[in-house]
């Protein structure tokens, strides 16, 4: 199966899910934001950080094909780009992300 048809699974398996590096600040700080709303487990995270640079460079690739990003972090909700770390910063700076957090389903 190739990196496309593997992003195209997994956003189709997952209503939440993160595509993500652990060197990444910015998939950092969005790491911290799900554990603090205590909402981890019902975000799939995509890991490439520990993937070579060749791999991490084709899965980028692939996500960008399929979705049209290959941003760090991207998170997905039900198979549609919801944003990145800008998203939210923007929610939390404008005491906005529970509220959305509500809206997309990830809390009640």
């Amino acid at each position: 199966m190739s990196h496309v048809e593997e992003v195209k699974l997994l956003l189709e398996e997952h209503k939440f899910i993160q595509f993500s590096a652990n060197w990444c600040p910015d998939c950092q700080y969005a790491n911290r934001i799900l554990n603090r709303y205590d909402v981890q487990e019902k975000v799939k995270i995509f890991e490439i950080g520990n993937m070579s640079k060749d791999e991490q460079e084709s899965w980028r690739i692939s996500f960008q094909q399929v979705t049209g990003s290959r941003n760090l972090p991207s998170i997905f909700v039900n198979g549609k780009l919801w944003g990145t770390e800008v998203e939210l910063h923007r929610y939390e700076d404008s005491n906005q992300l529970e509220k959305e957090f509500k809206n997309i389903g990830l809390l009640k």
